[in-house]
């Protein structure tokens, strides 16, 4: 394997990143982490270096497993679990090309960005996911928070770049009522993501709220009006559009204000119009300052 500065740096490809330094590869719009194993990882790696270049198999093999002796068939098997890893599907060749008798090509685009980091406004901050209130006073819909917070904290626990407060210490504050800014004192967090529900029959309106620990103020606010027909519908969705919103703010970008209706699985989005409103209330919110 080529451990040399050069080859330890970034690749982007389509929709992806490989980070060769820590060994994953993530989505760019959402920090997702791919799950692939380590040889699929090296030979994702051993690729991106050699774009639109035929690879033998005899190559790959010395690669993977250099000194041994494998079949062909254990690269068939990594190649094919890459694939999938990457979303490929059977026959696609978006990515991975098989040439008759030669071998492999990758014929996606790879721009090599080199020893980078994560946005260095990304790095050290901490945030704490505090439990959701419950608005509607309804037992029920305690359980409903509770479940909304925790996906929450699960997606951006995935997420490259983000440190996380953990959920026993976070969910302690569940039920008090505590200035902001002593919450994060408490916790060492910088950024506090709180909200709460309410139900009106069969519909929920869910708000989320990412706050400067540091003062009090608010950074973005995100509001859902959705059906309460499928719970986990309703967990996956909110906990996607915050870590978003939530990995977007702390990368320097701006989030886009949209508006969204949701029923059951199904979303439907226009500019302006529906319930879900990503809002700023200062102007810091659109740089978010580096530091913890």
């Amino acid at each position: 394997m080529d451990d040399s500065p050069e080859s330890l740096g970034c690749y982007d490809f389509d929709g992806f990143r490989l980070d060769a330094a820590r060994r994953f590869i993530h989505t760019r719009e959402d920090g997702q982490r791919l799950v692939v194993p380590p040889k699929a990882f090296d030979l994702a790696h051993y690729l991106v270096r050699h774009p639109g270049q035929v690879l033998s198999k005899g190559d790959l093999l010395a690669e993977l497993w250099p000194g041994s002796v494998v079949e062909e068939n254990g690269l068939t098997q990594v190649i094919s679990i890459l694939r999938s890893a990457l979303g490929e599907s059977r026959g696609e060749n978006r990515y991975i090309v098989t040439v008759p008798r030669r071998g492999y090509c990758f014929v996606a685009t790879v721009i090599n960005v080199a020893a980078i980091a994560p946005p260095p406004s990304a790095l050290g901050h901490t945030v704490a996911v505090l439990p959701l209130s419950n608005w509607s006073g309804m037992p029920g819909d305690g359980l409903l928070a509770a479940g909304i917070a925790e996906s929450i904290l699960h997606r951006l626990a995935r997420t490259v770049g983000i440190k996380l407060v953990a959920q026993t210490s976070s969910f302690a504050f569940l039920g008090m009522r505590i200035d902001a800014r002593e919450v994060g004192r408490r916790l060492d967090a910088r950024y506090l993501i709180e909200g709460g529900l309410q139900r009106a029959g069969k519909r929920l309106r869910i708000t989320v709220q990412l706050i400067d620990a540091t003062d009090g103020t608010h950074v973005w606010s995100l509001m859902f009006d959705m059906s309460a027909q499928d719970v986990f519908s309703v967990e996956d969705h909110v906990s996607l559009r915050v870590a978003r919103a939530l990995r977007h703010s702390l990368a320097g970008c701006i989030v886009p204000t949209r508006k969204e209706s949701v029923v059951g699985q199904s979303a439907v989005s226009q500019p302006g119009v529906g319930p879900v409103n990503l809002s700023r209330a200062t102007p810091k919110t659109l740089s978010l300052k580096a530091g913890n």
